[in-house]
């Protein structure tokens, strides 16, 4: 008798245990995440610069009236250098035209410039694009000069005046060493973030930016396409930091105009996905930031490629790598360029590519945006 109720107990006990998995199943659950049939690259545009100049000459000595403005990264390394973009303000009254603008260190032999090809009408202000520059090799007090070839038009804007190559600022960094490449401990779809970030995800909130990406590059789902949609989101969304660390819905961070490192990543992730492309959230010490897939190695050189063309200079492209594919960097808030190291990052070991690490903790969780949560207690 008392061997029967034992067993009645035990089995009873079996099945509260079976229908307790049953009914909090999310808590046991591993999100599926993406697999092979779930990825769909960008399409590699030809992107072809406008490398002319103006014309036809005058002979008349048209006047220049400009101020200079350089943006620049603060921290400067000895390999990978660094990133600026100079913006000229057009004071005068006749129209300007900036070819190429360049920088070159003082005590080198090379230089290192961006094809601008870029109009000012009078009184206007441009930027003449981003530029990456190598470091000088070592570390210490180094001198950057910067550049640039201008032509000048007449009142008409039928006749111009070429200027040619003419110093026009230089700036003195105390450049640093990189540190050596670490190894990264990987975590893919951890079901809090999964669901966490997933649950955030909004496709139809982001249907204007749609629009407006689809208005200035038509066609398929294409890279050119993801860097419009990268553009788009710096330009409009300011950063704010979150001391609460709240998760902005993309429809909060669109209404706000601003949201930190998370809220960008959601943002631009929603609307990648929502162009057809497959993206990641990824969370490192202190930081989130998107990806997005662009293929398989046989790609990658391509895409790497048609950035440099966009940018009109070779920008150090990183990615992360899995057995997926090629992830490539995305974050509105790290280098102002699609493909630059995140924030909270630093470059180590080589330009580009995977040399890039944390600037705290060796770790890194990958959350595959499909738009769908495992549930659960979470």
């Amino acid at each position: 008798m008392k061997k029967g109720w034992i067993a009645m107990v035990v089995a009873g006990a079996v099945v509260g245990v079976l229908l307790v998995y049953s009914l909090l199943g999310g808590l046991v659950q591993s999100p599926s995440g993406f697999d092979e049939g779930d990825l769909n690259a960008p399409l590699i545009d030809t992107i072809v610069r406008d490398e002319g100049y103006p014309g036809p000459l005058g002979v008349v000595n048209y006047p220049v009236q400009v101020q200079y403005f350089v943006n620049y990264g603060r921290t400067v390394y000895s390999d990978f250098g660094g990133v600026m973009e100079l913006t000229v303000e057009n004071q005068g009254w006749n129209d300007i035209y900036v070819h190429h603008y360049f920088v070159a260190w003082d005590d080198g032999n090379e230089s290192f410039g961006v094809n601008s090809s870029r109009l000012i009408p009078s009184g206007e202000t441009a930027g003449l694009g981003i530029l990456h520059f190598p470091g000088p090799g070592e570390s210490g007090v180094a001198t950057l000069e910067i550049g640039l070839e201008m032509w000048t038009s007449s009142a008409s804007g039928e006749l111009w005046d070429d200027k040619g190559e003419m110093s026009v600022d230089s700036l003195t960094f105390v450049v640093v060493e990189e540190d050596p490449l670490r190894d990264w401990e990987v975590e893919r779809n951890p079901l809090q973030y999964y669901d966490k970030v997933n649950g955030l995800i909004d496709l139809e909130v982001v249907s204007p930016f749609v629009q407006e990406v689809r208005y200035s590059v038509p066609g398929d789902y294409s890279l050119l396409q993801v860097i419009e949609a990268y553009e788009l989101v710096s330009s409009n969304i300011a950063y704010a930091d979150d001391e609460d660390n709240h998760w902005q819905s993309p429809s909060e961070t669109i209404s706000l105009g601003s949201g930190d490192c998370e809220d960008h990543s959601l943002l631009l992730a929603s609307l990648i996905t929502a162009l057809g492309g497959t993206c990641r959230v990824n969370i490192i010490a202190g930081h989130a930031f998107p990806t997005v897939y662009v293929g398989n190695s046989s790609v990658i050189d391509d895409v790497v490629n048609a950035i440099h063309a966009y940018y009109g200079n070779p920008v150090p492209v990183h990615y992360t790598v899995d057995d997926l594919g090629y992830w490539l960097l995305i974050d509105t808030n790290g280098m102002p360029y699609i493909g630059g190291y995140p924030a909270a990052a630093s470059p180590a070991g080589g330009l580009g590519g995977t040399n890039w690490h944390f600037d705290d903790g060796d770790w890194i969780k990958l959350v595959d945006v499909t738009g769908e949560t495992v549930g659960g207690l979470f």
